[in-house]
């Protein structure tokens, strides 16, 4: 309910208490009731005397109830005021919070901070102090470390020095030993005793003792002595220290064939061939053993296999020629003997082989030339002694004047004893 209207109602409500009571009639003790006419009339008075009240009550509401839409304004106005002033002060209070909100932890943060940078600061002097001193001790530390690392080094220095030393005084104690050898072995080489070239490579091999050429040497100076066992256990030792040497297996097949063991050579020869296809003197050998073996053809082609490798082969040129000749093709050996001689003129070996050619040519004057000359080069060369005592009976067989013919029988049996002597002085 709106504030006029109630002011109204409790007016009212005054109003009727007060003239219901005043209606109430009250008889008095001595004084006579009144008529009726008296009673209406008094009615009527009091109706209209009410009305006037109600009236000037009415109006007196409304100039209040103007009063209260008047003080209703104002209130509304101050109401208005005081909320814009509150809403200001509100703001301001806000605004001074908010201030305060942030000064405080602000001058709180201050404060600690500055109490922070003073705990700060006498941690970082702590700190500073800590660290230098930590320096110093890793500065200390690190050169303690440096002079134990030097120390190691040093050690290990002076120790791979050590060995250094002791290996160069090892290596210069092998060259030595080396050197020796090597001298030993020379000496050897161009020693013509066999037993003083034996004695030799054994002094060589003592200082050396992987030098499988000094065993190999060793065994062909032995099989000259006619220690045929021996030779082959020296080439087995020179093939044991060295299994790649193609020239080894050579060397033991020469002795192998030279002992008549022309299978177990020829295996050599071809496992020579195996290791090095380009070996000359590897096709040259096994030729020599296949013409022993009767394989004329095959002995044919691996000297033709050994002069097309080496083309300054002359001692091949020299045994394809006997070849040649033994085919019958006699002008095909002369041209390979002359080659031969060509290639090497001081070897008694080709002017023997050039004498037979001859002899088997029939050209017998021309074939003692020959072997006189192979003679010539080496006194002692037992086959060329043998070809002139044959080339000797071929010109006593065609001789004419007696002497002349006993003078050459004599001559070839002269030279049959000095060769049978030279094979009896060869063998042991």
């Amino acid at each position: 309910m709106k504030p006029r209207y109630t002011i109204a109602v409790l007016m009212l409500l005054v109003c009727l208490s007060f003239f219901g009571q005043q209606l109430k009639s009250v008889p008095m003790q001595g004084q006579p009731q009144k008529t009726s006419t008296q009673v209406a009339t008094n009615q009527q008075e009091l109706i209209l005397q009410l009305q006037a009240e109600n009236e000037a009550m009415q109006k007196q509401l409304e100039k209040v109830e103007k009063e209260i839409e008047l003080y209703r304004g104002d209130v509304r106005a101050k109401e208005a005021n005081i909320n814009e002033v509150l809403s200001h002060w509100l703001t301001i209070m806000g605004i001074m919070m908010a201030v305060i909100g942030i000064a405080i932890p602000i001058i709180l943060n201050y404060r600690n901070e500055k109490s922070m940078e003073e705990m700060l600061e006498d941690v970082r002097k702590q700190a500073g102090s800590a660290e230098s001193q930590a320096k110093e001790a890793t500065t200390q530390a690190s050169q303690a470390k440096q002079a134990v690392i030097e120390i190691e080094e040093l050690k290990k220095h002076v120790t791979e020095i050590e060995k250094q030393i002791n290996a160069d005084k090892l290596a210069a104690e092998k060259a030595a030993k080396e050197s020796k050898a090597n001298q030993l072995f020379t000496k050897a080489v161009n020693e013509k005793d066999p037993s003083k070239a034996i004695e030799l490579y054994n002094q060589a091999i003592e200082l050396k003792p992987d030098y499988y050429e000094a065993y190999s040497n060793r065994s062909l100076r032995k099989f000259d002595i006619g220690d045929h066992t021996g030779a082959l256990a020296d080439i087995d030792k020179a093939i044991d220290l060295k299994p790649d040497d193609e020239d080894l297996f050579i060397n033991r097949g020469i002795l192998k064939s030279k002992n008549s063991n022309q299978t177990s050579a020829l295996v050599d020869f071809e496992k020579a061939i195996s290791l090095k296809p380009d070996d000359a003197d590897a096709y040259f050998n096994r030729g020599i053993v296949k013409d022993e073996m009767g394989d004329k053809e095959g002995s044919l082609a691996d000297y033709t296999k050994a002069i097309d490798l080496m083309p300054n082969y002359a001692m091949a040129y020299n045994n394809r020629a006997n070849i040649y000749m033994e085919l019958g093709k006699l002008e095909k050996a002369l041209s390979d003997v002359n080659i031969a001689i060509e290639k090497d003129g001081n070897n008694c070996y080709f002017y023997d082989t050039k004498g037979q050619v001859f002899m088997a040519m029939g050209r017998n004057e021309d074939a003692l030339v020959d072997i006189n000359h192979s003679l010539s080069i080496d006194a002692n060369y037992v086959d060329a002694i043998e070809s002139r005592a044959k080339c000797y009976k071929k010109l006593a067989e065609t001789e004419q004047d007696p002497a002349r013919k006993a003078d050459l029988i004599a001559k070839a049996e002269a030279n049959e004893k000095k060769a049978e002597s030279l094979k009896k002085g060869d063998k042991v």
